[in-house]
């Protein structure tokens, strides 16, 4: 950028162009919608990359940075693509300006209108400056986000370059790649119109410049390891430190990737030299000796456009989008692969679990024999006595409620919804599936309104056997609903169903034993009552009627009515009784077996690793292929 003297020629003083407001457009050159939607041509040569980028952004909008893919497809839409680099200064922008005028200056030539109008900008807006090649002096002020200087600068025009000056610095907090990531995306804040807070827009650039001034910013803003691998600093983010030589350790490790400049040497080597061309030899080493040789450059550094050949600024943005995609797809393979490994529990947990099973289960047992015991011993149970019938008949349905809810395993129901917190802490079930083990003790519903007593079986089971002792309840009253556990455990697709619940099975046997018993009492009552007046009636005719009956004749038909009557209700009731006893024990032997069961099934089966969603895995198998498309064709272009 800076030749040596001896092969520049001088060149007249011309003054340089005043600074002129934007032009107006004027309505009749408005762009048409059919100019706007038009279609872009784009060269032959990029076709292909366009395309496969195309793809890229289409299937891996989230493991691409869309703003630098965009700036990468605009990039291929002409052979000779601008190159967009930021300037990133501390919080005075006036150092970052003295830079890229230092840069961009033409030390052949007087300085500038350019140059002087530069260094007079004001930073009191808080707007980004874009430094553009233009014919004449002009400041475009009318976009909220960035300020455009449009200045005659040969660099800018040679080299097709922007350049973006910003004063915000990169955040402390951002690290490593993130640090990086933030470097070539800047973000342009513009403030919100209605609640005066700031929104944050990425600009992104093919490379970026982060100045340093002084020491106190090299831990924020120094360049780490890209994802590919390579040193950031030496391509597409360059770091400097302005600080004079005596200030600077050369050997420090830290301040290794970072370049020292002195800003003031270099303006003051371009004012020597514009003074006179004699000054040439002091320019040269006032230049050198000021470290922006190198800067100057890198500036320059892969913007040379040639016919059909892909800019390495562009080739580069392309490569590094590719890596952080890459990156990112593998990193969520790697915390897949982490999750599941992290949620197996191990066999000494498992077999914890299973010695907690096998405890709740023997209580559980100890607890159902014991209860039903003591409550069929009761004087609450005494009072259903046959005989107590006649007064007792409104209260079969209070007392065998009780029963079951004070004394079918109440603590064995408790205990199971503990070991559940315990096995859902170990990882061995899903969260929703413990917190649905309550969910039907709190319901107010009955899920077994619509469970019937198949009435077609009923005059059958109420007439006298031969063997009464035979008679069962199932037998008397067979229920068209069947036990929620009569069919082998099996896991169904629900959860909630996966492991019989013991409060569902007691209204279950609520809902479907008890209204049948205390209808036979009132059934057996009825017919005990009736046959007693038949025989009676039957008795009191027949004196009546006949004389040769004697009271003693007629009293022993009513006396065998009341007999049978009675022995009737006394062998179906306590057999009911029996029945209804029995049903309770089984059903609650099937329950607990049941649950053990399932518990066991879930301990067995159960935190072998959180299943893989198959959408996340479709996604980064169509990202891998959209990538493994750009990488392709960047090896066929190389060739």
């Amino acid at each position: 950028m800076h030749p040596s003297p001896a092969l520049r020629s001088t060149r007249p003083r011309e003054p340089g162009p005043r600074l002129t407001a934007p032009a107006r457009r004027p309505a009749s050159t408005i762009t048409t919608v059919t100019a706007v939607n038009a279609k872009i041509a784009i060269p032959p040569a990029f076709q292909e990359l366009h395309d496969a980028l195309s793809v890229l952004q289409r299937e891996a909008p989230v493991y691409t940075n869309l703003s630098q893919l965009q700036l990468a497809l605009r990039g291929l839409e002409s052979e000779n693509g601008v190159t967009r680099i930021a300037v990133l200064g501390g919080p005075d922008g006036n150092t970052a300006r003295r830079l890229v005028k230092v840069l961009l200056a033409d030390p052949l030539a007087l300085e500038s209108e350019w140059e002087q109008q530069l260094s007079g900008l004001d930073d009191g807006d808080g707007r980004a400056l874009l430094l553009r090649h233009g014919e004449k002096l002009e400041l475009d002020q009318r976009y909220p986000l960035v300020r455009t200087l449009y200045l005659p600068s040969t660099v800018l025009y040679n080299h097709n370059l922007e350049v973006l000056l910003q004063t915000a610095s990169t955040p402390a907090e951002e690290q490593g790649e993130g640090r990086v990531q933030a470097l070539l995306v800047p973000g342009l804040e513009t403030p919100s119109s209605s609640t005066g807070r700031y929104s944050t827009i990425t600009y992104p650039v093919h490379k970026t410049l982060v100045l340093v001034q002084g020491l106190d910013g090299v831990k924020v803003l120094l360049p780490s390891k890209s994802s590919a691998g390579s040193t950031v600093g030496e391509n597409m983010v360059l770091a400097v430190i302005n600080t004079a030589w005596g200030n600077l350790n050369s050997g420090n490790e830290a301040l290794r990737p970072l370049i020292p400049i002195n800003l003031k040497r270099a303006e003051e080597a371009i004012a020597t030299f514009r003074k006179s061309l004699d000054n040439s030899f002091n320019y040269e080493h006032a230049w050198f000796e000021s470290g922006l040789p190198r800067v100057s450059t890198w500036l320059i550094e892969g913007t040379e456009g040639l016919p059909a050949i892909l800019k390495p600024t562009i080739r580069r943005l392309v490569e590094t989008l590719a890596a952080d995609a890459e990156t990112a797809i593998d990193k969520d393979d790697a915390q897949d692969a982490v999750r599941q490994a992290s949620s197996v529990v191990p066999t000494s947990t498992r077999e914890l679990m299973n010695r907690f099973i096998s405890n709740w289960a023997e209580a559980a047992h100890t607890e159902l024999r014991n209860q039903l015991d003591i409550a069929f011993a009761s004087k609450n149970w005494r009072k259903l006595a046959w005989w107590k019938l006649a007064w007792r008949v409104d209260d079969v349905t209070y007392i065998t409620s009780d029963i079951l809810r004070q004394s079918w395993l109440v603590d064995a129901d408790r205990g199971i919804i503990y070991l559940a917190g315990r096995i859902e802490q170990a990882g061995l079930l899903p969260s929703s599936l413990a917190r649905s083990l309550g969910d039907f003790r709190t319901s107010d519903t009955n899920p077994y309104e619509n469970a019937s007593i198949d009435k077609s079986s009923e005059p059958s089971s109420l007439t006298l056997t031969p063997n009464p002792e035979e008679i069962m309840f199932s037998d008397m009253f067979p229920l068209s609903t069947p036990s929620p556990i009569t069919h082998p455990l099996s896991l169904p697709q629900s959860a909630t169903h996966l492991i019989p619940s013991i409060a569902h099975h007691r209204q279950f046997l609520l809902w479907t034993t008890i209204p049948p018993l205390q209808s036979l009492c009132q059934r057996l009552l009825l017919h005990a009552l009736s046959t007693t007046v038949f025989t009676s009636s039957l008795s009191v005719l027949m004196y009546v009627s006949i004389s040769t009956t004697s009271i003693y004749e007629a009293g022993g038909i009513a006396a065998l009515g009341v007999v049978y009557s009675m022995r009737r209700l006394q062998k179906r009731w306590e057999g009911a009784r029996e029945s209804w006893m029995e049903m309770v024990r089984e059903e609650g032997r099937k329950v607990l077996r049941a649950v053990e069961e399932g518990w066991r099934i879930v301990i067995r089966d159960g935190g072998m690793g959180e299943r893989e969603d198959e959408n996340a895995r479709q996604e980064r198998e169509k990202a891998r292929q959209a990538l493994r498309g750009v990488k392709e064709v960047l090896e066929r272009m190389e060739r």
